[in-house]
């Protein structure tokens, strides 16, 4: 019983640590309507943009060629539409600065695309 609980344990620590993975705040944008994730996808990018225009993944900057290398990488093998990208962007940043990121999904023929924002 004792080890049926510490594996419980650690199976509740592991999911929150992936779910909460050292996340940068950012100011989420509202919208009146959205659409909850119904399905789960094995494999997701979370692109996160800060208000000073900084591209964070897994809690690292990175640059726009490095994000483009993994879409391309993703985007070629056979379980593409398997993979989504998430942009979590700041609601003070600019589309100019969210379009690369787009234009990459589709050059890597990447469909699924979310957006994370907050209701109103």
């Amino acid at each position: 019983i004792d080890i049926v609980f510490l594996l419980v344990i650690f199976f509740l620590i592991a999911s929150h640590v992936a779910r909460s993975e050292s996340q940068e705040p950012v100011a989420l944008p509202t919208a009146t309507q959205k659409q909850d994730d119904v399905e789960s996808l094995p494999d997701r990018l979370v692109v996160t943009i800060t208000a000073d225009h900084r591209l964070h993944v897994a809690g690292q900057v990175v640059k726009l060629k490095d994000i483009e290398a993994v879409l391309s990488r993703r985007g070629s093998s056979t379980q593409a539409d398997q993979f989504e990208v998430r942009i979590r962007g700041d609601k003070r940043v600019p589309y100019r600065i969210v379009e690369p990121i787009m234009l990459s999904c589709a050059r890597a023929g990447i469909t699924r695309v979310g957006y994370a924002v907050l209701s109103e």
